[in-house]
């Protein structure tokens, strides 16, 4: 079977498998941000080798796999994985659009754009099926993604684009700010009726701070992109104000949630893809509030988003220096057990 480079085969390629994308190219933006550019460009060559990689493996699995492929998009816990993709693109062309690979950057929301507005379409569906009954019941913290990817479209159209924010854009935040919402309001639902058990509290449940984070940003942009009348302008400030206010207020839960998964309930340490959902949301809030201070004139905000970016890189670094042992012995390990002659 055709492998990728970590050795996953492509029928078996995760819907979420862009999640390493994300969270390498918001780390990149942001320690170009800060002025580290040696590091900046090696988080952006890592990030343009895994989507080339993924990219490939994932169209082999689209056109070889199709049964595969449409459970996954039928299936509740499977199908927003796929916004990974529409945010790893975006978000890399973010990146791309700032620097000397500029021209290659729109061809990167050309091939979200469309797999964006069908996967929407998929998930009108899936909450038509499920009802709102089913949605309580099976809403998790991945369901975020379907925001990240809104907002990921927002910003990239705002980096390659850039001069007067359009209508356009803001309608598109607009939305991303009420799915953010809506989603938001099932998985208290969820929280308030069925509660979450140590395992079922996953490290997807940071992507409630991302996709608010990533929400800011994009706001912040338009902001700075003098979006509308200064009355309108003034309004937004104050919607960016509450979403910063709301994802620092999400991040002591989050870590006392991790705090009491696997220190009180000591369900196993292990790397999983899913930690890659931690890395990009702590990317994704130290540009951002780096932003929001630079649009508001507020330096201590500004400082506060530097320190995050190294905060996030450690994070990436962490979850790299686990990753690689972690996929040498996996792949050691089926190399040994193949039979002699077998093709890979």
């Amino acid at each position: 079977m055709l492998r990728t480079t970590n050795g996953v085969g492509a029928r078996n390629l995760p819907p979420g498998a862009f999640a390493p994308v994300m969270a390498t190219g918001i780390v990149s933006q942001g320690l170009a941000a800060v002025g580290a550019r040696g590091l900046s460009e090696a988080l952006l060559a890592v990030a343009v080798v895994l989507y080339g990689g993924l990219l490939a493996k994932l169209v082999w699995r689209v056109v070889r796999f199709p049964r595969e492929v449409a459970a996954d998009l039928r299936d509740p816990a499977r199908l927003f994985g796929f916004f990974t993709f529409v945010a790893g693109s975006d978000v890399l062309a973010v990146r791309l659009a700032a620097g000397p690979a500029r021209v290659a950057a729109p061809a990167l929301p050309v091939l979200a754009a469309p797999a964006a507005v069908f996967l929407l379409g998929c998930v009108g569906l899936l909450v038509r099926r499920l009802g709102a009954g089913g949605m309580v019941r099976r809403v998790d913290g991945a369901w975020f993604l379907c925001v990240v990817g809104v907002q990921s479209a927002v910003l990239a159209v705002a980096a390659l684009a850039p001069g007067r924010a359009r209508p356009v854009e803001a309608l598109g935040w607009v939305a991303g700010v009420l799915l953010y919402a809506a989603v938001a309001t099932v998985v208290a639902c969820r929280l308030t009726r069925f509660g979450l058990g140590p395992r079922e509290l996953s490290p997807p449940y940071w992507i409630t701070m991302g996709a608010c984070a990533i929400s800011l940003l994009a706001g912040a942009r338009l902001v700075h992109q003098g979006l509308g009348t200064p009355h309108l302008g003034a309004a937004i400030r104050v919607v960016l104000i509450a979403l910063w206010g709301w994802a620092t207020c999400l991040l002591p839960p989050l870590l006392a949630a991790g705090i009491w998964r696997h220190l009180l309930h000591r369900v196993p340490l292990r790397y999983e893809p899913s930690w890659w959902t931690i890395v990009f949301p702590t990317g994704m809030y130290a540009v951002s509030t780096a932003a929001l201070g630079e649009a508001e004139g507020i330096h201590r905000l500004v400082l506060l988003g530097h320190l995050g970016v190294w905060v996030a890189l450690g994070a990436w670094s962490l979850v790299a220096a686990v990753l690689v042992p972690t996929r040498w012995h996996r792949s050691t390990t089926a190399d040994s057990s193949q039979k002699p002659g077998q093709e890979r």
